[in-house]
């Protein structure tokens, strides 16, 4: 169960990244744009929903897995935003 909250809350902070770029942001809201503030209060949150994800991986299945499990994670979250990303597009 923690690991998939770690799951969640990766693909939560990869998919707040992807908004803070502004190419994903005009496909994905319309043309709407973005501020300054905007990026950095996405980029922050993103990084602390990251950071959380890492510690949550790191406690529950220990330092030595934990960075694999972590990192497996980050990388099949990146792919579910990006097919996430296409499909909103499409």
């Amino acid at each position: 169960m923690i690991t998939l909250v770690s799951f969640l809350l990766a693909v939560l902070g990869l998919f707040l990244i992807a908004l803070s770029q502004k190419r994903q942001r005009v496909s994905l809201t319309k043309g709407v744009p973005i501020t300054r503030i905007q990026v950095n209060i996405y980029r922050t949150v993103a990084s602390l929903l990251l950071g959380i994800s890492f510690f949550l991986a790191i406690y529950y299945e220990g330092l030595s897995f934990g960075i694999i499990v972590w990192g497996t994670m980050v990388s099949i979250g990146a792919l579910v935003v990006t097919f996430m990303i296409t499909i909103a597009r499409s």
